[in-house]
């Protein structure tokens, strides 16, 4: 009987350490999901800035408009520079849905692992204490 006791708890901590590493990895998710956040956000007020520039220069101003390569700064074409910023929001925007779909399925997965632990542990408990009524009532 010990010998099932001791594999069950050994599956038990097979499947914790499972649903710990889903856990990291949800971290994980969460963390680059906040850094796209950023990105998205620091890029959408460029774009912002960039029309500002683009409708100053419609009314006969002269915005001038830089992009860095390297360590050297060249003048850069509004409305280049305009798309460029528009397609990195595309991209950052893609690769936030990609991981919003990799989030749900891990909490899915995780909720699904921590039921599991939960029925085995709870097995092992009732087995444990079945397992105590009998010596208890072979004692008697």
């Amino acid at each position: 009987m010990a010998n099932l006791g001791t594999q069950a708890a050994a599956e038990i901590d097979t499947q914790i350490s499972k649903f710990r590493a889903l856990q990291e990895e949800l971290g994980q998710y969460n963390a680059n999901f906040g850094t796209l956040m950023a990105q998205r956000n620091e890029n959408e007020m460029v774009l912002k800035e960039l029309e500002v520039c683009q409708a100053e220069d419609g009314e006969g101003g002269e915005c001038v408009v830089y992009k860095q390569v390297g360590p050297v700064l060249i003048k850069n074409d509004l409305d280049e520079a305009i798309e460029t910023v528009k397609k990195r929001l595309e991209f950052i925007t893609g690769e936030m849905d990609k991981i919003k779909t990799n989030i749900t399925k891990k909490e899915e997965e995780s909720q699904q692992l921590a039921a599991k632990i939960q029925e085995m542990q709870s097995a092992m408990q009732k087995a444990a204490v079945e397992a105590a009524k009998a010596i208890a009532a072979g004692q008697s």
